[in-house]
């Protein structure tokens, strides 16, 4: 095969055009570090060869971007660099952030378990959940929950006061704060005695 023609494209990438047909595209920095140039004639064997290294600097570069933004799970960053540059260049990339030290599941999973208790009032149940949709495996989620000091009540009365869900007097106002805090997450028993500590002093969370 020839290179015959060679098309910018948005993303620093290069159309390889191949005999005259497009046929991939290619990292611009991966191929002019290449041996190749516009008449260079490849193997298939040396143009797989020269698809993966590109895949797998753009897997690298995108993974440095994307931590730089924000921490990530491994298969979060993982699922993210897969539709830039493939599974295996994906995978690649992910084990190498976690070689420097850039990825670190645990370290990720405590940091945004704190955040979304203390900070966000979640119940434990949907900081698991939240946890595990992240890319946390469920018994690194459950740990990482279970670590942080807040109960599940203390956020619930935090949320009544936050909201100001000071209305509670008749039986309205009560079924309404009770539907909120179920639809945050909160199991029954809990907003049932989260209710129970307000001035009303009524005991049915509705």
């Amino acid at each position: 095969m020839t290179i015959t023609e060679l098309q910018k494209r948005r993303g620093r990438l290069y159309l390889l055009v191949l005999d005259g047909e497009p046929a991939a595209t290619v990292d611009i920095r991966t191929f002019e570090e290449s041996p190749y140039r516009v008449g260079s004639s490849l193997s298939e064997e040396e143009l797989q060869a020269l698809l993966e290294e590109s895949a797998r600097r753009r897997a690298n570069e995108k993974a440095v971007y994307l931590l730089s933004r924000g921490d990530h799970s491994r298969r979060g960053l993982e699922e993210k660099l897969r539709r830039e540059a493939g599974s295996e260049a994906a995978a690649e990339a992910a084990r190498r952030m976690e070689e420097l030290g850039y990825l670190d599941d645990e370290r990720y999973a405590r940091r945004l378990a704190g955040d979304l208790t203390e900070r966000k009032l979640y119940p434990r149940r949907r900081a698991v959940q939240e946890l595990c949709a992240r890319g946390i495996d469920r018994e690194l989620a459950v740990r990482a929950v279970e670590e942080t000091p807040k109960e599940d009540l203390d956020k619930a009365l935090e949320l009544i006061a936050k909201k100001q869900y000071n209305r509670l007097r008749d039986e309205s106002g009560r079924r309404k704060a009770a539907a909120s805090l179920a639809r945050y997450g909160f199991d029954g028993e809990t907003i049932r005695q989260a209710l129970s500590r307000q001035p009303s002093g009524a005991e049915d969370a509705g």
